[in-house]
């Protein structure tokens, strides 16, 4: 028997499988998902390896000899049988690496840190259990008991011990410690030791306290408390640090369904593994849909991921579930520190939440009873990873959800094309909710920025929405702007011999940012000083063009210098702490325009927000991608959803350039049966998603030269392979930003039917590893882009 391993190392170099010969007296023990000891280079080196697969026999043309596994560290998997089987699915489905892909459902950690620990979660005893009360390791338990493999799989299976994980080294865990009196005598304290007398007199008057309190009231140091220690007048206990991220809620009283909510609930009640399509308008009570299906299924004993699509979204919708059910949640996503990250990890793995709360890297949460998934927003692009493995969340979720045999919620207010062509294909059911629960849908009107231009009207803000703006701070009511766009000014411009100023590494316009008199390049983030000359024709007529959230920042303060003002985009909330302060804060009144990027759009329910003023509506429907005029609906659809989410009545402005385009029309009318049918007649013309799936494949390397010569060389490769006609191969060309941080990226497009779908990934599948073995370099090797797979 033949055992694939992954090395537990950093170097890009070793980031691959490697073939080790299970020794026989491990065959009876060994299985994946375990870690094991090998042994590594010339010098033969021991390393930490993880089993992701075990073979009987090898290819026969082999000519080197193959080393022997050194022992086994686990004697059980690490992860389980269902999340292995995630990976290899995303490996295979992605066109990834089973590294990547394991990466992703592994403790995120380094694989050597972890240690496994036995503890009794019991009041029974005996000589097994009794040794089990402080935790153990499998080290321990072989060393005292002979039959402890026997014992150790009847009490887990009985729940009598409990399997917990730690890490050593880079993630340390934290504990608090508490002191308490015991039983000896006091007389061993001198009379002249006050503070040691302050001590004792404290803990008898309150008890268990802990350290750092204790010493803080007595004003005593640590030697006098050691001190007693050392005589056995106080003893010292540790408990682990409390490992919840956020302790953000108050208390969120259940409400009870209008008739569409009940009928909604019942209908997903009713089938209780099945994938619904949760289709209601902005303020229509979703929420407390999920909250009371996560209430039904906690109940049974089960366990609930609920993913987010924007980290400003997770304050208020943890503060939800916490008020509702006052219990532990885990939180996961990207802002946290690593060692945030892997206690969210071990919470869920030991059992001690069963509410998870998240990004999209929530769905890999090791819970191993799921009873419900629900994706929030469903339509966002946020949840299509954009590293590799570049992974659909909503896919991965279908899998989970099979896995378990749970129910699966897409919401949205938006549906995505790619969601309602599931239900068209009886895939999912969709389930409507037309009417807010306050009945107060917003007004909408449309302003026509051209016109504004020609009353030489040259601001950011039209008329309209200034007086809408004034009259709203009279008012004590909140206003949310929105403009997609980060910065001060899109970028800066030579008028006299048109230069525009690039990143050195990518080929696109830097940002100016005014408030560090910068240059940003928001793709590799190299910034550099404001260029006062022109570097092609030496004028100093350089300008700013174009405008960002900074600049209209700016305006905004001008125009109302006594209003509160918090800006919200990618430049000013750096960690998850700003997202708590901006939701307290809009939530207490304390900010009465906030303006922002995406990040502001969906999701968030403030009472006093009445009107919404979107910026530019036309940015997004001039990006050069088939989903521009989908994104662009969503994003208005969603950020006109935030006013009047309560009684005061809600008014939106869009400003645009185009105010006759079916997709503004659509959304000031919020119509969304008309936009719908109207993209799919464009989709239909040009072979786009739903009626054709479109993969990209992408060549990246440092070299242009060589990055053209692997595009043609793949190019030719898959045709050859390809014997389908309906098949369509587009390629190689440039990407639409052709170089970014010095390297150079040319893509490949397939369309091809769902008939075809599968063949063609493994024709890639194949390539990736023929091209791997041939060019020994992973910069060559072609990535699929799954972002258009439908």
């Amino acid at each position: 028997m033949f055992a694939k391993v992954i090395l537990d190392t950093n170097s890009r170099f070793l980031d691959r499988s490697f073939t080790y010969k299970v020794p026989d007296r491990l065959v009876d023990d060994i299985s994946i998902a375990r870690r094991v000891l090998v042994p590594f280079g010339g010098g033969n080196k021991t390393y930490v390896a993880f089993i992701y697969e075990l073979v009987d026999n090898l290819d026969s043309d082999i000519d080197f000899k193959i080393k022997e596994i050194i022992d086994l560290i686990d004697d059980r998997k690490l992860i389980s049988n269902e999340l292995m089987d995630l990976a290899f699915f995303m490996s295979k489905r992605y066109s990834s690496s089973i590294q990547a892909a394991l990466k992703q459902v592994m403790p995120p950690t380094k694989i050597k840190d972890i240690h496994v620990y036995y503890q009794n979660a019991s009041e029974l005893s005996n000589d097994f259990l009794d040794y089990l009360e402080e935790k153990r390791e499998i080290k321990d338990l072989a060393r005292k008991f002979s039959d402890y493999k026997e014992k150790l799989d009847y009490y887990l299976q009985e729940k009598i011990v409990k399997e917990t994980f730690d890490v050593k080294s880079s993630q340390k865990i934290s504990y608090d410690e508490y002191a308490d009196l015991t039983k000896m005598n006091e007389e061993k304290i001198n009379s002249r030791a006050y503070k040691q007398i302050e001590i004792v007199n404290y803990l008898k008057e309150n008890g268990i306290t802990e350290v750092k309190e204790l010493l803080a009231h007595t004003k005593a140091g640590k030697s006098s408390l050691n001190t007693l220690i050392s005589k056995n007048i106080i003893s010292i206990t540790k408990k682990e640090k409390e490992k919840e991220i956020s302790d953000l809620y108050s208390k969120y009283n259940k409400f009870t369904l209008n008739n569409e909510q009940q009928k909604a609930y019942d209908i997903i009640n009713n089938d209780r593994k099945g994938h619904f399509l949760l289709y209601g308008v902005t303020g229509s009570g979703k929420t407390e849909i999920f909250l009371q299906m996560v209430e039904k299924v906690i109940s049974e004993g089960k366990e609930a991921i609920i993913l987010v699509p924007e980290i400003s979204l997770t304050p208020q919708t943890i503060e939800r579930f916490k008020g509702r059910f006052n219990e532990k949640i885990a939180i996961m996503h990207s802002r946290l520190t690593p060692k945030e990250r892997f206690n969210q990890w071990r919470m869920i793995n030991n059992g001690e939440v069963k509410i998870v709360i998240g990004a999209r890297s929530a769905i890999f949460a090791p819970f191993r009873n799921l009873g419900i998934i629900i994706i929030d927003e469903e339509h966002d692009q946020s949840y299509i990873s954009s590293q590799d493995p570049k992974y659909h969340t909503d896919e991965i979720a279908i899998e989970r959800a099979k896995a378990h045999s749970c129910n699966l919620i897409l919401a949205t207010a938006t549906p995505s094309i790619r969601s309602m062509a599931r239900v068209e294909e009886g895939d999912f059911e969709l389930i409507k909710l037309n009417n807010r629960v306050n009945n107060n849908m917003p007004s909408i009107d449309i302003v026509d920025m051209r016109e504004e231009l020609k009353e030489s009207n040259f601001s950011m803000i039209s008329k309209k929405l200034y007086r809408e703006i004034e009259n709203n701070l009279k008012n004590s009511e909140q206003t949310i702007l929105f403009l997609n766009k980060v910065g001060h000014d899109s970028f800066t411009f030579c008028r006299s011999c048109g230069h525009v100023i690039k990143c050195e590494a990518c080929d696109v316009a830097m940002t100016y940012h005014k408030n560090v008199d910068k240059l940003v390049c928001h793709y590799c983030g190299r910034t550099k000083n404001q260029v006062r000359i022109c570097p092609v024709c030496h004028s100093k007529k350089i300008k700013e063009f174009g405008a960002g959230t900074e600049k209209l920042e700016e305006e905004v303060r001008h125009f109302f210098p006594d209003a509160n003002i918090l800006r919200m985009d990618s430049m000013t909330a750096t960690n998850k702490n700003l997202y708590e302060t901006m939701y307290r804060d809009m939530k207490n009144n304390k900010i009465d325009i906030l303006l922002g990027t995406q990040m502001i759009a969906k999701g968030l329910d403030f009472k006093n927000v009445s009107l919404v003023g979107i910026i530019s509506a036309d940015l997004s429907l001039n990006v050069g991608d088939f989903k521009a005029n989908e994104t662009t609906f969503q994003l208005l659809t969603q950020v006109s959803g935030r006013a009047g989410r309560d009684k005061l009545k809600g008014r939106v402005i869009i400003q645009t350039y185009r105010p006759d385009n079916f997709v503004i029309q659509a959304a000031k009318n919020n119509d969304y049966e008309v936009f719908y049918e109207n993209e799919l007649k464009l989709r239909r013309a040009f072979n786009y998603p739903p009626y054709k799936n479109i993969l990209t494949i992408r060549v990246v390397n440092e070299s242009r030269l060589k990055t053209i010569d692997i595009s043609k060389k793949l190019f030719k490769d898959i045709s050859k392979l390809l014997n389908n006609t309906s098949i369509e191969l587009i390629g190689p060309n440039p990407c639409k930003i052709a170089r970014i941080n010095n390297k150079f990226r040319y893509n490949i497009l397939i369309k091809v039917d769902d008939n075809g779908l599968n063949d063609v990934i493994d024709i890639i599948n194949r390539l990736r590893i023929k091209y791997i073995n041939e060019y020994k370099d992973t910069s060559f090797i072609p990535a699929l882009n799954p972002t258009n797979i439908n």
